[in-house]
């Protein structure tokens, strides 16, 4: 990382002097929230060197970083070595200002591979990591509760289900989630513990998560999360996020397309025709339609009294 003093020497008399974008390799300490942004304290890699430097991560570049790459900036978590592309302003007085322009994703990639790991190996410990995929298919489809993106666009598998809800062939419980802001994990468990409370004091068939188009899917490996997941006595299905999370692998089954979703529930509710002996039924209705109207006025047969066999 260049030092105080070293960029301080790009001033340029009784005028600001901006940089273009300088790519830094720094020791990021101490990061905390500015209005809706982060501050990220910068120190030499290099520990004979002593320069310091405050940059400003704005909210709109966090954003960003999290609709492109899947993180979910946390300051208690931005620390250690990063590489950075800063856009620094030095002021006529001398002081130096920095923004981050922009970020290495790589840095991330292994701390993730350890939560996951970490993650994974406690649920198995605790015998809960292999608990959805236990559970048996349903036999049949009448209440589902869907877990979907809360963004207003247009998605194949909602709008579908919704088709089928207003036709009368499933009931559909739609729960919208932002997975992709600040908030998700709380929002997802609000979600979850919505479909235990559902099957608790209801009825519950199966639980559709639907993440959407998106990047930002790391609340989906959240540890919390998944423990919820794994208890819930329904099976719990997925469609893949565009980026690897750890419910894709827990989850009763997960499928790449929405179209593969809704060819699964509609082989249920196949099964569940075949079970119900559709021909019987309509062999039914078709009698109770074409049944006299009963006289009322006539004399009911005298009651015979004794055993009631099924």
């Amino acid at each position: 990382m260049t030092d105080h003093d070293a960029l301080s020497g790009a001033n340029e008399p009784g005028r600001p002097h901006e940089t273009p974008g300088l790519w830094v390799r720094a020791r990021v300490e101490r990061p905390r929230r500015h209005k809706d942004g982060l501050v990220l304290e910068l120190r030499p890699v290099d520990p004979g060197r002593t320069g310091r430097l405050n940059a400003f991560l704005s909210g709109d570049f966090i954003r960003q970083i999290q609709d492109v790459t899947g993180v979910l900036l946390d300051p208690s978590r931005i620390f250690g070595e990063h590489q950075l592309k800063l856009a620094v302003t030095a002021e006529p007085q001398g002081d130096l200002s920095a923004q981050v322009v922009g970020f290495v994703r790589d840095a991330f990639l292994p701390g993730w591979a350890e939560q996951d790991v970490a993650v994974r190996d406690a649920m198995e410990a605790d015998r809960l990591w292999d608990r959805q995929h236990h559970l048996s298919i349903p036999r049949r489809l009448r209440r589902v509760f869907l877990v979907e993106p809360a963004d207003r666009a247009p998605h194949p598998l909602g709008d579908e289900l919704g088709r089928w809800w207003d036709q009368g062939a499933i009931e559909l419980i739609r729960h919208a989630v932002a997975f992709e802001q600040p908030g998700s994990v709380a929002a997802l468990h609000e979600a979850i513990g919505s479909a235990h409370d559902q099957h608790e004091w209801g009825s519950l068939d199966l639980v559709i998560v639907e993440p959407g188009a998106g990047f930002a899917f790391r609340a989906l490996s959240d540890d919390g999360l998944l423990r919820q997941v794994a208890v819930l006595p329904v099976p719990v299905i997925t469609r893949r996020a565009t980026s690897p999370v750890l419910l894709d692998s827990m989850a009763w089954r997960c499928f790449d397309r929405p179209d593969e979703i809704l060819a699964f529930l509609a082989d249920i509710l196949r099964d569940e025709l075949r079970l119900a002996d559709r021909p019987r039924l309509d062999a039914i209705a078709e009698l109770i339609e074409a049944a006299p109207a009963a006289n009322v006025t006539a004399n009911p047969p005298p009651f015979a009294r004794g055993p009631l066999f099924d």
